[in-house]
């Protein structure tokens, strides 16, 4: 089945205006053109999408089904073309790439506020690991994502927002007398993010720092299973301290002290170099609003 842009229009044009010839003026095309394409789109289809009747038209039952399809894509269409008529990430779906710490505290709030300036407005959010969506970043899969250490990367620009510090956390029940080296922890069974992530890099090159292998590294890319796994003391982990500051607050988790600290990763919201524009400034900006609302990055 192969059918055009063209013909889609023809068809939505004669189902808005009632007539071939209202469909001709509104399209600026002559009548006999109207309606070659909607000969080729019934051939296309397999089906008869008019009754005609002298001027007047009615639908088919095929032709009734064909409304909303053509609608869609049609729809869709004019999407994309806005999209790169204008290079405004605002008009169409605007792409988020965003870690778990922001989404989750700050990424509802953040659709609301979005719906409630542009109504018609889509977004596609994916909340993955930083090194994963620099790649989608550079490869334009993105319009904007928030991202974890310095991005090195000349066609990406990057707006730096604070820091976000890691925590190593283990069930309630567990009791740590003094500081914990990195010795002390190396024997344990531990959870951290997958690789590529940043937090999976810095905790091992801590233990690698001082001399030392874990004996026992699981990983988990979701934050609520790895929390309910600490909580219930399969293992110890490290996490973002904004992540598990309610579950610490709420004694869900423990906050086990150790020496020397981990260090703090710098946040920055991210995007293409050459795409900035009225629309992503819009954006950021509102990012960065709910960042400093929450207390998000220190």
């Amino acid at each position: 089945m192969r059918f055009t842009l063209a013909q889609l229009e023809a068809f939505a044009a004669i189902e808005r205006s009632g007539s071939f010839h209202g469909a001709a003026r509104q399209l600026h095309l002559t009548q006999p053109s109207v309606s070659q394409r909607i000969r080729e789109l019934e051939a296309a289809v397999g089906a008869t999408l008019f009754l005609r009747q002298g001027p007047r038209i009615q639908l088919t039952a095929e032709g009734h089904a064909l409304v909303d399809f053509s609608r869609r894509l049609l729809g869709t269409a004019g999407e994309l073309a806005a999209h790169f008529r204008t290079r405004n990430p605002l008009r169409g779906v605007l792409r988020l790439g965003v870690p778990a710490t922001f989404a989750l505290a700050c990424m509802t709030d953040l659709l609301r506020r979005l719906e409630q300036r542009y109504p018609d407005l889509k977004t596609s959010v994916r909340v993955n690991d930083s090194i994963t969506m620099l790649k989608m970043l550079e490869d334009e899969e993105l319009d904007v994502a928030i991202l974890v250490a310095p991005i090195m990367s000349p066609r990406i620009r990057q707006q730096p927002v604070g820091h976000t510090e890691l925590a190593w956390v283990s069930s309630p029940g567990a009791r740590a007398r003094r500081a914990l080296r990195p010795a002390d922890l190396a024997p344990t069974h531990m959870m951290l993010t997958p690789p590529p992530s940043r937090l999976l890099t810095t905790v091992m090159d801590w233990f690698a720092a001082a001399g030392v292998t874990p004996s026992r590294v699981s990983t988990c890319n979701d934050v609520n299973v790895a929390i309910q796994t600490i909580t219930d003391g399969v293992a110890v982990g490290v996490l973002p301290l904004s992540v598990v500051q309610d579950s610490i607050a709420r004694g869900r988790v423990r906050r086990l002290t150790v020496t020397p600290a981990l260090p703090m990763h710098p946040v920055s919201i991210c995007h293409q170099a050459t795409k900035f524009g009225p629309g992503l400034d819009e954006v950021v900006t509102l990012m960065r609003e709910l960042i400093a609302e929450n207390r998000l990055y220190g």
